[in-house]
């Protein structure tokens, strides 16, 4: 059967030395890095759902005159969507697929640099970690 009051005492007597804990914080380090990096994988969904309702408010204003203003606010897609042939509905669908595209093109980029990132993060803060406790064990021998 467990002491479970001597379990405890040796628990709060219990010595983490200095390499230990910056192992810890090694792996604390993975963590954050991961925690921030999931932000990212959301802004070719912000950007494209921004784009989107900009065409939504073009489509809606609709007059050649009351277009202008939109010109600096769709960037790229400014001479396509007001200056291009055919009618406004045709042009601002064109237009759509191209945000999308442009979406799914950047979310998958940045996917892969995401995973690319947190890999080489990994891998490096495991050989560091290893290596330090490596070099502690040598020194205590």
């Amino acid at each position: 059967m467990v002491d479970h009051n001597r379990f405890c005492a040796d628990l709060t007597t219990m010595r983490i030395d200095a390499w230990s804990a910056f192992l810890v914080m090694l792996f604390a380090l993975v963590g954050l890095c991961g925690l921030f990096a999931s932000y990212a994988p959301s802004i070719p969904l912000e950007r494209g759902v921004a784009r989107s309702a900009l065409l939504d408010r073009v489509l809606a204003a609709g007059e050649i005159g009351a277009l202008e203003p939109f010109r600096p606010a769709l960037g790229p897609l400014a001479r396509q969507v007001l200056d291009g042939p055919g009618p406004l509905p045709e042009r601002v669908a064109t237009a759509r697929t191209v945000v999308a595209d442009e979406q799914r093109r950047e979310a998958s980029s940045i996917t892969y640099r995401t995973r690319l990132m947190l890999g080489v993060i990994t891998a490096l803060a495991a050989i560091l970690g290893t290596g330090i406790l490596a070099l502690d064990r040598k020194r205590r021998a």
